[in-house]
């Protein structure tokens, strides 16, 4: 039987990269193409794996594929339009990186609240500030999480808040009233998402629809004391209100993995605000979950 071949693109971390290479399906060779000088390789692919951009010369490259699949969720690097024209359907990992995307955003709430790095800070710098930031930590137990998408990483979010003894709003474009039944979680529109939320969450997709859907208008409904937290795409949030907001009191504190430009310039203004908790695109990066994807991906192409 005729070994059916993979074309591999992008820049992968090692120990995703040696998963993928050991745990090819049988009756199929997987072939390295990480770099443009490197695509020549792909003339008798008839699969991709890609992360992160695809680079649109790609297509002229392969003129056998005929299944794409995205490591990772998300088609806001894709030109569907391109790709739909040759017939070539994509498929991306919905909910793999669920679990560890839903830890980020737990972790960026209590970071938040707790002032973690502004107490290691001064810890290093000698002082010890046990109780200097008394007045601005808060506990997730007894707040409102509002979650703006309720999907795969917005349920886990909600449970994971709710284990917590927080209280769960959403908003969704689908109603999910076995959620609301199973779980208790309360749906409302947008506008009183915005305002009843003690911590803001966003896990909904980068479309034409929610491209700078969190701009000044939104932030002048939330709370003073509200926090923001976005592990799903940066241009969902307009960035230049989101700084005025913080740094004007319009809400108290952002934690954030994602941004309108990656990677973030380390003269962002971001960086320079004491009540920002920054992370670097890491939700879906851990050792232990490369398998889970490494799977996820192989069983697409098999199927």
């Amino acid at each position: 039987m005729k070994t059916k071949k993979i074309g591999l693109v992008g820049i992968y971390f090692p120990g995703a990269y040696d998963a993928l290479h050991e745990n090819v399906p049988e009756g199929f060779e997987l072939v390295d193409a990480l770099s443009p000088e490197a695509y020549g390789n792909l003339a008798d692919c008839e699969y991709l794996i890609s992360r992160l951009d695809i680079d649109p010369d790609i297509i002229n490259h392969t003129p056998n594929v005929k299944f794409w699949q995205r490591w990772g969720a998300g088609f806001d690097h894709v030109d569907l339009k391109a790709w739909g024209e040759r017939g070539i359907p994509i498929a991306t990992c919905p909910g793999v990186n669920s679990g560890i995307v839903a830890e980020l955003a737990i972790m960026l709430m209590l970071a938040g609240y707790r002032n973690l790095l502004q107490i290691n800070r001064q810890l290093r710098a000698g002082h010890w500030p046990r109780t200097e930031y008394f007045g601005r930590s808060f506990m997730i137990k007894g707040k409102t999480v509002g979650v703006l998408g309720l999907g795969h990483i917005g349920k886990k979010v909600a449970a994971l808040a709710s284990a917590f003894g927080a209280n769960v709003i959403y908003y969704d474009i689908v109603r999910q009233p076995e959620q609301e039944e199973q779980f208790g979680y309360r749906f409302v529109d947008f506008d009183t998402l915005l305002k009843e939320s003690d911590i803001f969450t966003i896990h909904c997709p980068l479309n034409e629809e929610t491209r700078g859907m969190i701009g000044a208008a939104q932030f002048a409904k939330m709370k003073p004391t509200a926090m923001l937290i976005n592990t799903a795409r940066g241009p969902i949030v307009d960035e230049a209100a989101l700084i005025d907001a913080l740094t004007t009191g319009k809400i108290a504190t952002a934690g954030l993995d994602t941004y309108e430009r990656e990677p973030l310039p380390k003269d962002h203004p971001l960086l320079t605000l004491d009540n920002v908790v920054a992370s670097a695109h890491a939700g879906g990066n851990t050792k232990d979950n490369d398998i889970n994807m490494v799977n996820y991906v192989y069983h697409n192409i098999v199927a």
